[in-house]
């Protein structure tokens, strides 16, 4: 049965399924799934992947998925509703939470890993299975202290993935893509989106030892976009998801993206999306 803690973060369910094939689903909300038991096969957007004991797959509401069960399986979902991702301020300070923010929102728009692998780290693949095991625990027993604990634990896994992510996208796929360095760019002005400093020509040019003119065509020519139209559509991307899954003031989302005020952010996502904030959010609402 799912559980909910009171505050609502999250919602942790512990479920059992036989042999067989289930239904294709999409996730509500984002979740984490979690093999702690049985094999089979995860079919996510057409995609297969063997599963097994350990396994931790990352889901968002764009994928389709299914199992293929070939043994007896228990999964263990962590669903995270709008307040999780946007209010988290108990147990936490503000620079916890705005760390958190951060990192949620990298996960969110930067998850290219292959399913299944999140961790591209042996040592933090070993932390993260035995926090997941430790949140199943805290989950059943229930004891004092159980809420906080399954939140700080929930808080390190998602800074242990965001982390290996990044390593993933600098390392690995930068490595294999002959146009790697526009691949750094762009990695660079993802973690750095919430620093208008960092964000200017002149300090991306020095990042990368480039002239600000070179940067401009060189971005230009290997995109088809400028660096400053990047900044705007990435900004939006975190625009649309605080939209659709928080409640968040347009106050606050401006004074987080660094808009000089929410008019100035309505007139930006009017011209980007066609649309008011307002109106997005009412179509994206979940019912």
């Amino acid at each position: 049965m799912p559980a909910k803690d009171i505050r609502q973060l999250f919602e942790i369910s512990v479920l059992e399924k036989s042999p067989g094939v289930s239904r294709e689903e999409r996730p509500h909300h984002f979740e984490l799934l979690y093999i702690q038991q049985g094999s089979g096969t995860h079919i996510v957007n057409g995609n297969s992947y063997t599963y097994e004991k350990g396994k931790l797959f990352f889901l968002t509401p764009e994928d389709k998925h299914l199992f293929k069960i070939e043994h007896l399986t228990r999964f263990v979902h962590i669903r995270f509703s709008e307040v999780s991702f946007f209010k988290l301020h108990a147990e936490a300070g503000e620079l916890d939470y705005c760390d958190w923010m951060k990192k949620i929102g990298y996960v969110f728009h930067n998850y290219h890993a292959k399913a299944g692998c999140l961790f591209r780290d042996p040592d933090d693949e070993i932390l993260g299975l035995a926090l997941m095991e430790g949140i199943i625990r805290e989950h059943i027993n229930k004891e004092i202290g159980s809420l906080a604990i399954i939140r700080q634990s929930v808080s390190i896994l998602i800074n242990l993935i965001a982390r290996n992510i990044i390593r993933t996208e600098s390392d690995e796929k930068l490595e294999s893509d002959s146009q790697s360095p526009v691949m750094k760019i762009i990695a660079y002005l993802q973690q750095h989106i919430y620093r208008p400093e960092l964000l200017k020509m002149q300090a991306i040019a020095d990042n990368f030892h480039f002239s600000v003119n070179y940067l401009g065509e060189y971005f230009k020519t290997r995109t088809g976009e400028s660096v400053q139209e990047y900044v705007i559509n990435y900004k939006l991307k975190l625009v649309d998801t605080r939209l659709v899954y928080s409640n968040m003031l347009l106050k606050e989302i401006a004074e987080e993206m660094n808009f000089t005020d929410e008019s100035h952010l309505s007139r930006i996502f009017k011209k980007y999306r066609g649309t008011t904030p307002g109106q997005y959010r009412k179509m994206h609402h979940k019912l």
